[in-house]
């Protein structure tokens, strides 16, 4: 039984076609859904109905908004400490004169290996 046999161009012909009409589908595709994109999006951008009125929230003095806006700041400033501190003593911890002085107390637990720990641990 003879084996079909396709020619270079036909194959070549084929794959472009092919792919032409992929790109022609995938286009048709955006085309209908950015036609469509309005009516979706519709009752999400109509304005709200004005028959429940809310009451406007309330007015604060500047001197209100002031303090709180120095409120945190100050919560800030005293977080960034914080994390600055942590790792500070992180990187002590870590250090290698703390590690050995560490292991030097846990080995004989005398009072000078214990300042020498405390000053390079912190």
């Amino acid at each position: 039984m003879p084996q079909p046999t396709l020619s270079f161009w036909k194959l070549t012909l084929a794959i472009a076609v092919g792919t032409w009409l992929g790109c022609l589908a995938v286009a048709a595709t955006a085309w209908l859904v950015w036609r469509n994109i309005p009516l979706a999006l519709a009752p999400h951008l109509a304005p709200p109905s004005t028959a429940t009125s809310t009451a406007p929230p309330p007015t604060r003095s500047n001197e209100e908004m002031f303090q709180q806006y120095l409120q945190r700041q100050q919560a800030l400033q005293e977080q960034q400490n914080r994390q600055v501190e942590k790792s500070e003593q992180e990187k002590r911890f870590n250090s290698a004169p703390c590690q050995f002085w560490l292991q030097q107390y846990q080995a004989d637990p005398t009072q000078k290996n214990r300042e020498k720990m405390d000053g390079y641990c912190g």
